[in-house]
């Protein structure tokens, strides 16, 4: 089974092709990507992970590899929506590793959700944009003291950990983790 991409139609479309030659950043192929496997089967993706279905592990290893925004902003549809509360912080959970930079907007929201666990989910959404160098920490600080001070004991705790790998990435050079 085969199925030939218009590669040329793909570069253009994306606004990639400069003259003579190919011009594309490491987030173009990722977009490049979302488009070739289609938005709304990364949408059905979400759909799946959250279900809980077999082979739900799998799909949140591929919207995590390939940071779609179609997944992403799907999270924050789900969050939004009124429905099973259960739902809802699936779809946070499922957002911290999907997400890149263009969800750090919305973690202030996550922490001014009622529900504790949303809370929570959502100071990690902070925490792996930072351990993932998606953001620096200088964007963090305003969240990172509204985490610290949060009502949210789980928030409050997270927060603290996040301060104590950037100061041992800080002091190293390298991440908190084996200097990884």
């Amino acid at each position: 089974m085969s199925s030939d991409i218009d590669w040329e139609k793909l570069a253009t479309g994306l606004g990639l092709l400069t003259g003579k030659y190919d011009c594309y950043s490491g987030d173009d192929a990722l977009h490049a990507l979302e488009l070739i496997v289609g938005e709304d089967a990364l949408r059905a993706s979400v759909d799946y992970y959250l279900a809980g279905r077999p082979g739900c592990e799998l799909a949140r290893g591929v919207l995590w590899k390939i940071h779609p925004w179609s997944a992403m902003s799907y999270c924050y549809e789900v969050f939004k929506a009124p429905g099973e509360i259960e739902t809802r912080r699936s779809a946070i959970e499922l957002l911290r590793v999907v997400a890149d930079r263009r969800a750090f907007p919305w973690i202030s929201e996550f922490l001014e959700d009622e529900d504790a666990l949303i809370q929570a989910w959502g100071v990690g959404v902070l925490d792996q944009m930072l351990f993932s160098y998606l953001i620096e920490p200088e964007e963090a600080e305003d969240l990172l003291r509204k985490a610290e001070q949060h009502r949210n004991e789980a928030v409050r705790e997270r927060a603290e950990f996040v301060r104590g790998y950037l100061r041992a990435r800080e002091e190293t050079g390298k991440g908190g983790c084996d200097g990884e």
